[in-house]
């Protein structure tokens, strides 16, 4: 598929209230898409709609619960009826959950599930759906590089993250047979988003992003260049990268070495004040940065090497 021309297409943006998919929406508002934004907050996705239209770009906010095939379905005919078609579909919604499997209440796993799972494949079923009928589109998935090496204190989390890559790559290969139609996954390391705060977390310890923990508009800066080429699989950054050399040169001491490592990292010494934590309530205003970036000029150069990189995309 040659370069395609992102100014004036349809893009659909979930998870678009914070982290990577409202760095996302910014990018893409700033190439002159026309934007549906989807999420569970209502006034989070006027902000961000807000943000966009600030930039140049027609956004809408379609609130949605990506659980739901009912709300998805509805979410693709507000989208068709508004701009008439789709052209890329990105599903950037996700939650976390952090600790020993069992600690957890049955409720929050599932909702991960719904959410990180359940919504990734309703999502994907509705894009390809409406692409398959215009003839033409592109979807691209979220994953993690957790959906390749393992993690033991978010194994529910992990689970999804391998479940979101195997259905990516299965949607690519099933899309050949539809020359118009291309399937990508994304696999970031640790991002500076706010996810790490909202999480469940049963560990008893105040839990990060594992450093160096990435900006959010470089993992954006990705997505718009699958947006513009699209590409298989896309892992974002230059620690994910090495870390995958060496999964293939050795896969089971790199998998024990990570597990060890990152399991060791995403734990702040700080013993966790008050609860711990869970993935109903629908929090404003969103964020898109997370604190975990603490260097100023990193702070700064990462977020500048990001949007640069959607610029040039």
């Amino acid at each position: 598929m040659t370069a395609r021309e992102l100014r004036d297409s349809v893009v659909v943006v979930t998870g678009a209230t914070s982290g990577v998919g409202r760095a996302t929406a910014h990018a893409l508002a700033e190439r002159g898409c026309r934007l549906a934004l989807v999420a569970r907050d209502h006034a989070g996705l006027a902000a961000v709609a807000e943000e966009c239209a600030a930039r140049g770009a027609e956004a809408i906010a379609v609130p949605t619960d990506i659980a739901f095939a009912i709300q998805v379905d509805r979410l693709v005919t507000t989208v068709v009826e508004r701009f008439g078609r789709i052209d890329t579909w990105i599903e950037a919604a996700a939650v976390l959950a952090a600790g020993v499997l069992g600690d957890e209440p049955t409720e929050e796993l599932e909702r991960l599930v719904d959410t990180n799972v359940l919504g990734t494949l309703l999502c994907s079923r509705a894009a390809l759906r409406q692409f398959r009928e215009q003839g033409h589109g592109v979807l691209i998935n979220v994953s993690s590089l957790l959906g390749v090496l393992p993690n033991p204190l978010v194994p529910a989390y992990v689970m999804s993250k391998f479940a979101v890559r195997g259905l990516s790559l299965s949607l690519h290969h099933l899309t050949r047979q539809w020359p118009g139609i291309r399937v990508c996954v994304i696999l970031p390391g640790p991002i500076d988003t706010p996810m790490f705060e909202r999480a469940a977390n049963h560990t008893g310890h105040v839990i990060r992003a594992i450093p160096p923990a990435l900006a959010p508009e470089r993992v954006a800066a990705a997505i718009v260049r699958c947006a513009r080429r699209p590409r298989r699989q896309v892992i974002v950054g230059a620690a994910g990268r090495a870390i995958s050399v060496a999964h293939r040169v050795a896969p089971a001491a790199t998998e024990r070495l990570v597990a060890i490592a990152v399991a060791s990292l995403l734990l702040r010494p700080e013993e966790l004040d008050g609860t711990p934590g869970g993935l109903f309530a629908v929090t404003s205003p969103a964020q898109l940065h997370g604190p975990w970036r603490r260097v100023g000029l990193r702070r700064r150069a990462g977020e500048a090497w990001g949007r640069w990189g959607s610029r040039r995309a």
